[in-house]
């Protein structure tokens, strides 16, 4: 299985376009982004590996904002954590990555926690602000509000970020994030593209 998913930011200028595949190794999401993050704008390429389950295996990110800076996080089967091969044993109860800027990082634990109706489900993630290039590890909640054919509505918080709401759909893919992303479909785009 493979599709391209596209969005955008709700109020400022910028875009991301996902290369999602599925295969007998894995899920694999290649990712091209631009970006205005607090009034700095950047462009950023990802590749996230995850096994077929969707645990999070590893994280290739190049991020230019004011010069080019990279790094590489990698999760073992054992859950020990390596960011450019050194150990990080801070991130040892992380299950997942969630990038500042990147409404697919959603997409993972939504799949593994495969929540009902009035279901919660809290985590750590390894939290990356696309900024800094930091990395630290942070609670993540997710609660099921409402599940109907075809769309799933969360609500998601982020330890240190207000709480939003996700609409996804039948595959745990963002639709829209209030007042953060839309998720743009080909005739969107095509409509853009004429305009």
């Amino acid at each position: 299985m493979q599709q391209t998913l596209v969005w955008k930011p709700w109020y400022t200028a910028g875009v991301e376009t996902l290369r999602l595949s599925q295969d007998a190794n894995g899920i694999h999401a290649t990712s091209h982004l631009m970006q205005v993050i607090k009034g700095n704008s950047i462009v950023a390429n990802y590749l996230i590996d995850c096994d077929i389950r969707w645990r999070f295996r590893r994280l290739w990110l190049k991020v230019d904002n004011h010069g080019q800076r990279s790094l590489c996080l990698h999760r073992d089967l054992r859950g020990n954590w390596l960011l450019d091969g050194q150990p990080r044993p801070d991130l040892l109860d992380c299950q997942h990555v969630m990038l500042s800027a990147s409404p697919f990082t959603h997409t993972p634990p939504l799949q593994r926690s495969a929540l009902e109706t009035g279901q919660s489900d809290e985590m750590q993630v390894a939290y990356i602000d696309m900024l800094s290039l930091k990395i630290e590890p942070r609670r993540q909640r997710y609660q099921c509000l409402r599940r109907r054919p075809g769309e799933t509505l969360y609500r998601s918080q982020v330890e240190g970020n207000p709480q939003t709401e996700l609409s996804v759909d039948d595959q745990a893919l963002l639709l829209k994030a209030n007042e953060h992303y839309l998720r743009l479909s080909q005739r969107d785009l095509k409509v853009s593209a004429l305009v």
